[in-house]
């Protein structure tokens, strides 16, 4: 399944999630930066940057950032955004999965749930023994994700975005062990339809993962507000893990 490769490159893919904007972003990059011992000038790498965001928050506050994305449409977009925040950013268009380099970094990142994609398993742990080759022995990974507990209980079957003419309507639902998208977007007469489709990982299966690839877990929280993490009630998984 690649639903991802045509969705992201879709135009109207960060109409849909504008809301997820710049103030967000830093305000999750502070936590990290809060809770990971990064000195001036660390590397970072942006594990499935999108429009670059969180990148461009890591440089602004003087890390060297590498940022990598399958997408062209969203790497030209944070390449964009990128000279309007004079910042220098390293980014590479490639599968994550497929990147590779002679550096090891102090820090990588996967958020925004940039994991989980894959039909099978080990695809999705690959993710997260990826990011330990990637770090020095030392370094810091940082692992943004959904809380299944709280999604579950809190899903939202159907919700429309309507302006300018657009009209973006999202049925979601679960099917079997994922949480699935179908996103019907509609402008002039015409007619487009993509779908998400991500893994659910209760909290215990990612601890797995992240132990396994060789991670010790320092601390986790449960939204962009640096919250713990609660099964009943946190909507994020937000995990600080030290290789």
């Amino acid at each position: 399944m690649t639903w991802y490769k045509d969705w992201f490159n879709s135009k109207n893919y960060l109409k849909l999630y504008k809301h997820r904007d710049n103030s967000e972003a830093e305000r999750l990059v502070g936590l990290i930066e809060k809770n990971v011992n990064l000195k001036p000038q660390s590397s970072v790498l942006d594990m499935a940057c999108g429009a670059g965001r969180h990148a461009i928050a890591f440089a602004k506050n003087g890390f060297n950032v590498t940022a990598v994305d399958l997408s062209e449409r969203l790497l030209e977009e944070a390449k964009k955004n990128a000279i309007t925040a004079e910042v220098n950013i390293d980014f590479s268009l490639s599968d994550i999965l497929k990147f590779e380099t002679d550096r090891k970094f102090d820090l990588a990142v996967n958020l925004f749930t940039s994991i989980g994609y894959f039909e099978d398993d080990k695809e999705n742990f690959a993710v997260i023994k990826k990011a330990n080759s990637l770090i020095k022995v030392g370094g810091f990974f940082v692992l943004d994700y959904f809380n299944k507990d709280f999604l579950l209980k809190n899903l939202v079957p159907t919700s429309i975005i309507s302006e300018n003419g657009l009209k973006i309507t999202q049925n979601r639902s679960i099917s079997g062990n994922r949480v699935v998208k179908k996103i019907i977007i509609e402008k002039d007469g015409s007619i487009e339809e993509f779908y998400e489709s991500v893994r659910l990982y209760s909290h215990e299966e990612i601890d797995s993962f992240m132990n396994r690839a060789g991670f010790n877990i320092i601390k986790e929280i449960g939204d962009f507000y640096g919250n713990a993490y609660e099964e009943e009630t946190s909507p994020r998984l937000i995990l600080f893990a030290k290789k």
